[in-house]
């Protein structure tokens, strides 16, 4: 099933530091059931994101090119106010799902995921928004089996410094979102398709 979500999406060339910190990360992911969504290379953000909502209330195959346009225009109108912003993220935390990065400070992060809900709810009413993902992080990557998370912790605490960067965020994407099951890997692989860009504060 594939579904539409709105996403910050670290960038090369801007998010260097971030990119850098994702990468020296991604050795040790390896070693555990964890699949990284960094790329391979320091300027290649792969499939990291930061998950600001999602629009629950159909499949992407159910939205027309109206619907989807009311979507855009509703999000381009709730973001003209919202200010262009640079916070940070990290220390890299394994959990249950895999290893994240937790934004911090959060303030201007959960405004604006506030300010997408609204759009959303605007567009396509209460039934679009149907999940919370918590305290908002961007997913260094996605566990596909079971493993002790404290050798995990212990490992990215030691060899990875240093433990925070910067994330810019000016724009929102509208992404198409897949998630099929890989069997070499086990386990579920995300893939997307870029719909649309709104800028921040235009």
């Amino acid at each position: 099933m594939r579904a539409l979500h709105v996403y910050v999406l670290p960038r090369p060339g801007v998010d260097d530091e971030l990119l850098g910190l994702a990468e020296k990360c991604r050795p040790i992911l390896d070693a555990f059931p964890i699949d990284p969504q960094c790329g391979s290379r320091p300027d290649d953000a792969g499939l990291l994101h930061l998950t600001v909502e999602m629009l629950a209330d159909a499949p992407t195959a159910e939205y027309g090119e109206e619907a989807l346009a009311e979507v855009v225009d509703a999000l381009r109108t709730e973001l003209a106010d919202v200010a262009a912003y640079v916070t940070e993220v990290g220390p890299p935390i394994g959990n249950v799902a895999g290893a994240v990065l937790d934004v911090w400070p959060e303030a201007d992060t959960v405004v604006l995921v506030e300010r997408v809900r609204s759009a959303i709810r605007k567009s396509r009413g209460e039934r679009a928004l149907q999940h919370s993902g918590g305290r908002p992080h961007i997913s260094l990557g996605y566990s596909y089996a079971s493993a002790a998370s404290d050798p995990l912790n212990s490992e990215l605490r030691n060899k990875v410094t240093p433990r925070r960067a910067t994330l810019a965020v000016d724009r929102v994407h509208i992404l198409d979102v897949a998630w099929t099951f890989d069997a070499d890997l086990g386990g579920w692989r995300m893939t997307w398709d870029r719909v649309a860009e709104i800028l921040l504060g235009r």
